[in-house]
């Protein structure tokens, strides 16, 4: 089939890519990868909201239970929670059905392994190999069972409380649950922690999910956190484990904001591992030089969660964060975790003023651009289309400038990012590489 994973798991329109014959085989894939391995205790399969989730876990359980797995079916249950629940029951792997930040009519797969991480480009491409020859090999011939247990989520939340170990009583906060994953778990545990919460978007309709909600639409957020007297508003994506925030008045809090903040919260608790961090290329290069400073140091990696996990287990390093609302919270759970990083947020809010904090952060000018594509028109990208007519562009940049152009593993853009001092000049320049890019 060639490739089945992208930079996130497997993510595509439901009736076009994710078909319940694609997710069944898949699913008998796994299953022989966990044949083959000897790893077939039990499976964990938990999804967001999406309308299409009952669907694809039906095809997830009846895939691995051909294949002799037996499988926990954990209902609606954040990303997150899912790494976190998988090490701490025992089970052999989990499978999260999500498309994240996506719309409605997206759905995918996220696998996780027996150690709570993602797994990783290499296991991906043992299961497509499987997948292409599935039908002789690591078949059981004893069939697996599927049980029901919702309740699994609240081990995750009361490991938060505890994590927290904080008083929020007196605090207002605001929530956007984006009705997706975390529409019950985030106000739970705000109100257990005594905080006064005002939550929209925290239905589990999943035809709303994401929709001109959630960490990438803040505009209802932005409207009702000065409206209801909050302190602090969050705002999750479908499966939680993205995060993006406002203040008290409304002003986003921007994704390099939040990672510095972030990181900031660790460094004055001492507990950031060899004082490094982990960002991709893309994050503004302010980042790298706001923290010099403190001697931080900061590593660079490739874009997605994957590639963060990879270098932070690499080097030893508990803060990985990329500056979408993705942060890492390497010492308390293995993935990005949305709810998480509210939570720090908030107790980081307690103790010291945002403002303060934010004086050390000095940023570059950055323009951000996505450019719509077609699977031809990738194709001509990733084969290297236009690399002559970059490098020449890129040859014409002056010192603290530079273009970043991707094509995104989750969506059919190529994302762009221009950097510089100048605002003038990199919207010029940003203007000559989208144009660049849509002459193919």
């Amino acid at each position: 089939m060639g490739k089945i994973f992208g930079t996130d798991g497997v993510r595509g329109v439901v009736g076009e890519k994710i078909t319940e014959k694609f997710v069944y085989d898949l699913a008998k894939s796994v299953g022989g990868y966990l044949n083959k391995y000897n790893q077939k205790s039990k499976v964990l399969v938990c999804h967001d909201t999406r309308t299409s989730a009952p669907m694809i876990e039906k095809a997830v359980c009846r895939g691995l239970n051909e294949f002799g797995i037996d499988v926990v079916c954990g209902g609606v249950v954040p990303t997150p929670a899912v790494h976190y629940l998988t090490k701490l029951h025992n089970f052999s792997m989990a499978v999260m059905i999500t498309a994240s930040h996506n719309p409605h009519e997206f759905n995918g797969l996220k696998l996780i392994t027996n150690e709570g991480y993602k797994f990783s480009a290499e296991q991906e491409d043992e299961i497509t190999m499987i997948y292409d020859n599935i039908s002789a090999q690591y078949y059981s011939e004893s069939a697996g069972k599927t049980v029901y247990d919702e309740s699994l989520k609240y081990d995750w939340a009361e490991c938060l409380i505890k994590l927290v170990d904080d008083d929020f009583t007196g605090l207002k906060i605001a929530l956007d649950c984006a009705n997706g994953a975390n529409f019950y778990l985030a106000p739970y545990v705000f109100k257990k922690l005594g905080a006064q919460v005002v939550a929209i978007n925290d239905t589990n309709n999943g035809e709303l999910i994401n929709k001109d909600c959630g960490s990438t639409h803040l505009e209802p957020l932005s409207k009702l956190t000065p409206e209801k007297g909050c302190v602090l508003g969050f705002a999750f994506d479908g499966d939680a484990d993205r995060m993006n925030a406002v203040l008290a008045d409304g002003t986003p809090i921007s994704g390099e904001e939040l990672l510095f903040l972030c990181c900031m919260f660790l460094y004055k608790k001492n507990k950031l591992t060899n004082n490094k961090i982990i960002t991709p290329y893309v994050t503004n290069c302010g980042i790298d030089e706001s923290l010099k400073k403190f001697s931080i140091e900061v590593v660079r990696c490739d874009v997605g969660g994957k590639s963060i996990q990879r270098k932070m287990l690499e080097q030893n390093i508990s803060y990985g964060a990329e500056d979408n609302g993705h942060i890492v919270w390497g010492d308390y759970n293995k993935c990005s975790d949305g709810l998480l990083t509210a939570l720090f947020l908030t107790k980081l809010y307690k103790e010291e003023k945002y403002k303060d904090i934010l004086k050390d952060l000095k940023l570059f000018e950055q323009l951000k651009i996505t450019v719509p594509i077609t699977e031809e028109q990738k194709g001509k990208y990733n084969n290297g289309a236009i690399n002559t007519e970059l490098e020449e562009l890129k040859s014409t940049l002056k010192k603290n400038e530079r273009i970043i152009t991707r094509v995104s593993g989750t969506e059919p853009i190529i994302r762009v990012v221009v950097e510089g001092e100048d605002t003038s000049v990199i919207a010029e320049i940003g203007k000559k590489v989208e144009n660049l890019i849509k002459s193919l």
